[in-house]
């Protein structure tokens, strides 16, 4: 269960938080966090890793005597709000239930870009008989709850004609996750790509990406500042945005496809893993930055979730959370918008 937060305990991390300024009006230091995953050092397998990884934001702040601090946060969207409840980071990229959990429980943050999460799969018992899933209806299924998966599993279900009702949902953590279909004590898991290894073991078969048979339930989430930072440093958070922006444009580009893996396999995830995990995904379309339509309505699809799953009991409004000038001036200005093609929203979430 996420840690609940409050609008005193926020406020007062900010009081704790304020950094220093230098000359012209720079703080001396940014300190960012993202997911994590590895040992000894963590690193990050989404776009702020590849913001680190090709200096990409360091170089927007070349010759300022600013100082970069990376974190990348292996306890994921929980660790990282309570991070900035802490005042330890002052920008942070990880999942919208996350996201949306730490602001309805007080956390003073700003959204300032789209972020891709994870792809989502489904993976069966091997002899279960289930294909698809609408095969799913009256099995045993496992997926962490509270998590952006959850989300994504649910909407899954609801685009092939299930409920929740349909099935027995089973609360388990990722290790767990495996040794209940290995054993056989459960029929089919959501989750991410940790669960293809099994199908090379012969354990379960994929029966669900959603790169592949449903973009629309993909992990997402948001890349967030803290308003005391975004109010004290504006010119900072314009820089900050405006490499996160050239990160993403990097990315879509396919020629850096392959290098992006090898960036992300500092993780510790196998190359062939991620290329695997990201077959069927457009990195163009996946990391598309912008606060658009399609934002919009997945962030307030996730925004009913969590009031469903009694995650939270404030109303957020988005339109007041998310502030867009800072990345419509960088796409101006660097030239971007064409980048990313216009997507209207689908109206099936």
């Amino acid at each position: 269960m996420f840690r609940k937060f409050t609008v005193l305990s926020a406020l007062a991390a900010a009081l704790m938080s304020g950094a220093a300024a230098i000359a012209g009006g720079l703080p001396q230091e940014i300190r960012f966090g993202d997911v994590g995953f590895g040992f000894g050092k963590p690193f990050g397998v989404g776009l702020l890793a590849i913001a680190d990884a090709k200096g990409f934001i360091a170089e927007e702040f070349k010759g300022t005597g600013v100082k970069l601090d990376w974190t990348y946060f292996t306890g994921t969207g929980p660790a990282i709000n309570e991070a900035f409840a802490n005042g330890q980071v002052d920008f942070a990229s990880y999942g919208a239930v996350p996201n949306i959990v730490g602001a309805a429980n007080g956390l003073d943050t700003v959204i300032v870009a789209s972020t891709q999460g994870t792809n989502i799969f489904a993976v069966a018992r091997t002899g279960s008989g289930i294909e698809s899933l609408a095969d799913l209806k009256g099995k045993r299924v496992a997926l962490q709850k509270a998590t952006i998966i959850h989300w994504a599993a649910l909407e899954a279900l609801r685009h092939a004609g299930l409920s929740e009702k349909d099935i027995t949902l089973i609360d388990l953590k990722n290790a767990d996750q495996l040794a209940a279909i290995s054993a056989g004590s459960v029929d089919a898991v959501f989750g991410a790509d940790f669960l293809l290894p099994l199908e090379q073991k012969g354990v379960a078969k994929v029966v669900f990406s959603s790169a592949r048979d449903d973009r629309e339930v993909s992990g997402f989430g948001g890349f967030l500042v803290s308003r005391q930072f975004r109010d004290a440093y504006p010119e900072a958070t314009q820089k900050v945005v405006d490499g996160y922006v050239r990160a993403a444009a990097w990315l879509a580009d396919p020629a850096n496809r392959e290098e992006a893996f090898r960036i992300w396999n500092r993780a510790g995830t196998p190359v062939d893993l991620i290329r695997r995990s990201n077959a069927d995904t457009d990195f163009r379309q996946a990391y598309d930055p912008r606060l658009d339509a399609v934002f919009e309505q997945r962030f307030a699809s996730a925004l009913a979730f969590t009031r469903a799953q009694k995650l939270t009991r404030k109303t957020l409004d988005l339109a007041a959370w998310a502030d867009g000038r800072f990345l419509a001036k960088s796409l101006e200005d660097e030239g971007l918008a064409a980048v990313w093609p216009d997507r209207p929203a689908t109206g099936t979430n």
